[in-house]
């Protein structure tokens, strides 16, 4: 069998969310690792900005006939 084959694993590797900062100890075959979005800042993790971002289809549905509703009252002021 040969030797050396297999990559040296770090068990305490620091990995580092570049979104919020916080700092993870993980195990990797390098010692320092960056991640884009971690799970302290993921929206399907934390379910705050998700819901936030878009709102539901009833609303929406709302939105578009209270504006449906004003350009007919102004079209109706003209004549």
């Amino acid at each position: 069998m040969k030797k050396a084959v297999h990559p040296q694993v770090f068990a305490d590797a620091k990995a580092t969310c570049t979104a919020c900062g916080a700092v993870f100890l993980i195990p990797s075959t390098v010692k320092e690792v960056t991640i884009e979005i971690c799970r302290m800042c993921h929206p399907v993790y934390t379910g705050k900005k998700q819901g936030e971002a878009r709102g539901g289809r009833i609303e929406r549905f709302r939105k578009r006939m209270a504006a449906g509703k004003e350009t007919t009252k102004t079209k109706a002021k003209k004549k």
